[in-house]
C-alpha cells in the first residue's frame, strides 16, 4: 500500500508539471526569421533589409484550443538603429495603431490556425543596421484591451473573447529576437573554458 502511495505521488507531480510545462508555452507571441517559428536569432549582413514574422504560438482559452483568430494587439520594439519599414497581413486587415503598435483586426474573416499551434499574423521588412545583441522586444500596445498584456481575439467557438498573451521570452523585459547569433558565441566561449581544465 505504501509503494502504491508512493508511486501515485511521483505520478500526480510528473502529470501536474507536464500541464505546468504546456501551460507556459500557451498563447505566446514571437517575432522569427522563418514562418515555422524556429529561428529567433541570425547573423546577418549590416545595412541590409530583411523579414520577421510575428508568430501566435498555440493559442487556447478558457474553452479550448483556439481554431481561429479574429485580431491581435502587441508593439514591437526594434533593437536600436533598426527600422520597421513595414507590415503586411495573412489576410485583409484593418490596423488602427501603426507599424510599431500593432492594433489588427482581420477584415472579413478568422485567421485560421495552422496545425502545429503556430500562426503567423504579420510579417514585417526591416532596415537593420547589423547584429545587435539588444534585440528585439515584445509589449502591449497602446491603448491595450487589458492592462499589462498583448492579446488577441478568438473567431471561432467563443467569437470576441479577448485573449491575454505574453511573449516567448516569457517577460516583457527579455528579447524574443536578435539579428547576431550570440547563443552559438556563448556556448563556444564556456566551451573554451572548460577546455582549460581538461
Amino acid at each position: 500500500m505504501i509503494k502504491f502511495l508512493a508511486l501515485a505521488v511521483v505520478l500526480s507531480a510528473v502529470f501536474l508539471a507536464a500541464g505546468t510545462a504546456s501551460a507556459l508555452n500557451e498563447n505566446r507571441f514571437g517575432l522569427y526569421y522563418d514562418r515555422a517559428a524556429t529561428i529567433d536569432e541570425i547573423d546577418i549582413a549590416a545595412n541590409s533589409q530583411q523579414v520577421l514574422y510575428l508568430v501566435l504560438i498555440n493559442p487556447v482559452s478558457e474553452f479550448g484550443s483556439v481554431y481561429l483568430v479574429g485580431g491581435f494587439e502587441c508593439t514591437v520594439v526594434p533593437a536600436t538603429g533598426d527600422i520597421l519599414l513595414g507590415v503586411t497581413f495573412p489576410l485583409n486587415a484593418i490596423n488602427v495603431g501603426s507599424v510599431d503598435n500593432l492594433i489588427v483586426g482581420y477584415a472579413n474573416e478568422g485567421l485560421p490556425v495552422e496545425s502545429g499551434g503556430g500562426t503567423t499574423m504579420a510579417t514585417f521588412n526591416i532596415l537593420t543596421m547589423g547584429n545587435n545583441p539588444e534585440g528585439y522586444f515584445l509589449l502591449p500596445a497602446s491603448p491595450s484591451s487589458h492592462p499589462n498584456t498583448m492579446a488577441y481575439l478568438d473567431h471561432g467557438d467563443s467569437p470576441g473573447l479577448i485573449i491575454d498573451a505574453m511573449p516567448v521570452s516569457g517577460s516583457f523585459d527579455r528579447h524574443v529576437f536578435t539579428f547576431g547569433d550570440y547563443t552559438v558565441d556563448e556556448d563556444r566561449k564556456w566551451g573554451d573554458v572548460k577546455s582549460l581544465y581538461r
